[in-house]
């Protein structure tokens, strides 16, 4: 077997392709199996080593739930080296059991809303294996109900999180637009262990913070997003707050463990105009905040920051690589490249617009998004999944 160093990569999965006899041979990782509805296997494994030894991830091994020795297995997986892609077949007791070794993220889970109706501000989700073309999931529908989760009944702007410690976390726009733009006053607080099942919790500002904000002048909470704050250990979610006669800001709070709750809002970054949809990412060394504004052109802008609590130095030019209005925009890495995607709803166009970057100071145009009667993607974000993840997905709502 060939050993080769395999880097940028945070999981690995292990996918049994060929299972010659009617025991059940597995691997345990200390994870759970998830058997699918084809009979694939996928454990996954956190890829820290290097080489990937499978030793070092303290595995034992079980034939019918009973563990079995190593030495009787061969190879003995003790001291198997495995590299990307490979595929290896063990044999135990004459029986011979393949399996593939697939390393890290694979591809892309895009969350989003489709339009402007009750029926569209819904929390949808599609796949993507190059982080350009999507395939919506569950037919176009949504795989969560906005009047199961959100106080208007209506939600939208969603935006997903892998966390630090292995969940996942959304937080959308609590807004029904047919009762206004200056209609919400909230946020929803989402949390899941496997991107099926969610928890959620709805914040109301005024009833949150009654000495803080009065429902007469509070016209906007917009577009939450989340980020995990090493410095404090905390999950902070930042978002746009709109107050009567006073430009929009960017403020933020921090989220409770259990994520259900947000200590008092605090202001993030005042552009000194109208400043919309936030979207932070770390690359060489800094953060930095993409954001719409108004006044003196409307688009995209970034500031940039060594702190996630500044100061934010503004860039005070216009990224977007068109001259349509723009808005929601969200930046991601494409899976072991350089290449930076920043992606942006091109809302009175009815389409999604792709740049590349690989400094996120200079973008060129890629494309529009594959929008279908089915598709019609408004703002929203995407993140890397691993295999397993995008089969747990597809068997829930592939079809």
């Amino acid at each position: 077997m060939n050993i080769e160093r395999v880097t940028s990569f945070f999981y690995v999965a292990l996918v049994a392709i060929v299972a010659q006899a009617q025991m059940k041979f597995s691997f345990d990782f200390e994870t759970s199996d998830t058997v699918f509805a084809d009979g694939t296997t996928v454990i996954n494994l956190p890829d820290d080593k290097d080489p990937r030894r499978l030793a070092d991830y303290g595995m034992t091994v079980t034939v019918d739930g009973q563990p079995v020795n190593l030495a009787d297995i061969t190879p003995n997986p003790a001291t198997t080296y495995v590299t990307d892609n490979e595929i290896e077949t063990f044999v135990y007791d004459g029986k011979a059991y393949s399996f593939r070794f697939t390393a890290g993220y694979s591809s892309y889970l895009f969350a989003y809303f489709n339009g402007n109706d009750p029926w569209q501000e819904q929390i949808c989700f599609a796949l993507s294996e190059d982080g350009f073309a999507y395939t919506p999931l569950n037919g176009g529908d949504p795989i969560i109900s906005s009047s199961d989760i959100a106080l208007k009944n209506a939600v939208r702007d969603p935006h997903i999180l892998r966390g630090e410690d292995g969940n996942f976390y959304m937080v959308v726009t609590d807004m029904r637009s047919s009762d206004g733009w200056s209609s919400n006053d909230g946020l929803v607080l989402l949390r899941s262990a496997d991107l099926i099942n969610w928890t959620h919790s709805a914040i109301d500002f005024p009833t949150e913070w009654p000495d803080r904000f009065d429902r007469n002048t509070l016209t906007q909470v917009w577009a939450p997003q989340t980020i995990y704050d090493a410095s404090a250990g905390k999950y902070m979610v930042y978002y746009t707050i709109g107050e009567k006669d006073i430009h929009y800001k960017i403020y933020y709070s921090y989220a409770n463990a259990d994520f259900t709750a947000l200590t008092e809002p605090q202001l993030l970054y005042d552009h000194g105009a109208n400043t919309i949809d936030a979207d932070i990412v770390w690359h060489d060394g800094k953060y930095h905040m993409f954001f719409k504004t108004e006044g003196n052109g409307n688009g995209i802008q970034k500031a940039t920051s060594p702190t996630l609590h500044g100061p934010w130095t503004a860039g005070g030019k216009y990224l977007q690589q068109t001259g349509d209005a723009v808005e929601g925009s969200c930046a991601f890495q494409l899976i072991d490249s350089d290449t930076w995607i920043l992606m942006y709803d091109c809302y009175n166009s009815g389409r999604y617009d792709y740049c590349t970057s690989t400094d996120l100071e200079n973008f060129t145009f890629n494309c529009s998004a594959n929008n279908t009667t089915i598709f019609t993607p408004r703002h929203g974000t995407t993140i890397q999944i691993t295999y397993a993840e995008k089969m747990r997905l597809l068997e829930k709502w592939g079809k």
